[in-house]
């Protein structure tokens, strides 16, 4: 008696197991960024909706060099937005002994310094911000990033519940609030807090990417499907986003959809490893009849 599994049904096994290996890089969380109060600043200094992750100049292995004399605001700020990270954090490092009680230095300070891969001093700098104002939102919210990355959930949800009490309509706290609980395997409680970031902001792409991402590994593909669809329809150059929808679709058989969804995280990014892989897995199956999938409609 034959004991071989079809072709699909191996495929489809191969898609569950690589799921857990598609976990979401919410890049969009080491954007926020604030002006601080214009009397801080040496002159206005413009604050991009968007930092690009990759290629960042501050991560290379040059010390840059503390300057002499005074440092602004604008100047370390300068730094920052060229992406040169370390050199931000040196100047930064600088201008919060001129200026030690503004919070918004401090803060600056951590955001640069984690950038640059310092979570020791990013920390740091986070909490030197925080006894200047226990209130303030962006460092109790980047603290818990930084928590995060360091697996300290318990630490994190302290912050987090301390922040969603300062704002309770923050997206940001909502969606951090669900890493912290899927980490700790509360999934109840991860799906309610991304369902609470979504409500609050309908196209947090990163909200629905993880919350499908999240339904997708219980499971429930049928429900990631929609989540994960709206995500790319927000955010097509996030190549995440297609890959996971790429894995929704092969769950629910839908295989030469997901190979278009592979295709197109490749297109975002052509050396993103996981897509090749899953886009070389499903080309092996050969389908006929299968529905055509239209993304938007399955995001209604």
């Amino acid at each position: 008696m034959r004991t071989d599994r079809p072709l699909t049904t191996v495929l489809l096994l191969a898609a569950f197991a690589a799921v857990g290996c598609s976990k979401p890089f919410e890049d969009s969380e080491k954007k926020t960024r604030q002006e601080p109060p214009v009397s801080a600043l040496a002159k206005p200094v413009a604050v991009p909706n968007a930092v690009d992750l990759k290629d960042e100049e501050g991560t290379s292995g040059i010390v840059p060099i503390r300057r002499a004399g005074p440092v602004s605001f604008a100047d370390a700020d300068a730094a920052y937005q060229a992406k040169s990270y370390k050199e931000a954090t040196v100047l930064f490092e600088q201008y919060t002994e001129q200026r030690p009680t503004n919070a918004w230095g401090h803060f600056m300070l951590g955001l640069s310094a984690w950038k640059a891969g310092d979570d020791t001093k990013a920390e740091s700098a986070f909490e030197e911000a925080l006894k200047i104002d226990p209130n303030h939102l962006k460092s109790l919210v980047n603290l818990s990033r930084v928590l995060i990355d360091q697996r300290r959930f318990d630490d994190a949800l302290v912050r987090l519940t301390h922040a969603g009490e300062v704002d309770p309509n923050s997206v940001d706290v909502q969606r951090l609030l669900g890493r912290v609980y899927a980490a700790e395997h509360k999934t109840d409680d991860a799906v309610n807090a991304y369902r609470r970031a979504i409500a609050l902001d309908a196209k947090d792409g990163w909200s629905l990417n993880n919350l499908g991402l999240l339904l997708l590994e219980q499971g429930r593909a049928d429900e990631a499907l929609p989540l994960l669809a709206k995500a790319v329809l927000l955010r097509k150059d996030v190549p995440e986003f297609h890959n996971n929808l790429g894995m929704a679709l092969e769950h629910t058989g839908r295989f030469g959809a997901a190979a278009a969804a592979y295709r197109d995280a490749l297109t975002a990014d052509p050396g993103y490893g996981k897509a090749q892989q899953n886009l070389a897995r499903v080309e092996a199956v050969k389908v006929n009849g299968e529905e055509p999938f239209d993304a938007t409609t399955a995001a209604r």
